[in-house]
């Protein structure tokens, strides 16, 4: 192994650097950084999460062929940006237990980061939507590292993302049904101050508050 890679390899591993660190130590080896990156990614040394975002292995994790955790991966890359950010929508839905049916893509709110489509992380679909800055700060759960929305503002969350995508009411209000029993009208009430007058309407219309 060379020594450029096990330098990178010992000062990142196990954590998510950044391109502009990676080039530092480049730097310092003569190297280039493009085609150090490229390698590793090539070799399984490094995971990419964003342009310019990396997963460095752990020496361990790289020799075992250990399988990381997506969820993982994101959250450290998002925390490592320090935006607002958490898995949202049928991603949280699974989260919070309410559900064991298998969506193929992993949802990920956050006030800075847009793709029009899905986008391949450690071998998994990734939607990533913004959402205006007023729809933070509340009813995000926090466990082992992974932020995800509880299941009032993930319900929330789909009525406001499914009306700003002109989905017909009466879909809307089917998805909310499913687990209508299973939330706390305290805290929608609590949680709608925050979104537009056209979510409290469907909301009222499903049931929930």
């Amino acid at each position: 192994m060379k020594k450029l890679i096990k330098y990178i390899l010992s000062e990142f591993g196990g954590k998510v650097a950044r391109k502009e660190e990676i080039e530092e130590v480049c730097e310092r080896f003569k190297a280039d950084v493009d085609k150090t990156i490229n390698f590793m990614i090539s070799y399984g040394y490094l995971v990419r999460i964003l342009r310019g975002l990396y997963y460095v292995k752990t020496l361990e994790e790289f020799k075992l062929k250990k399988s990381i955790d997506t969820l993982r991966l994101i959250s450290l890359g998002m925390d490592k940006l320090g935006i607002d950010w958490y898995f949202g929508l049928y991603t949280a839905l699974r989260l919070n237990g309410v559900t064991h049916e298998y969506f193929p893509t992993i949802f990920v709110l956050s006030d800075a980061i847009y793709r029009p489509r899905p986008i391949n992380i450690n071998g998994e679909n990734v939607k990533f939507i913004k959402l205006k800055k007023s729809l933070f700060g509340f009813g995000v759960i926090e466990k082992n590292g992974i932020k995800f929305s509880d299941l009032e503002k993930t319900i929330l969350d789909i009525i406001y993302i499914s009306r700003y995508r002109s989905v017909p009411e009466e879909r809307i209000i089917s998805v909310v049904d499913e687990y209508r029993t299973k939330i706390k009208k305290r805290k929608i009430a609590e949680y709608l101050k925050f979104y537009p007058k056209s979510v409290r309407e469907v909301a009222k219309n499903a049931g929930v508050v």
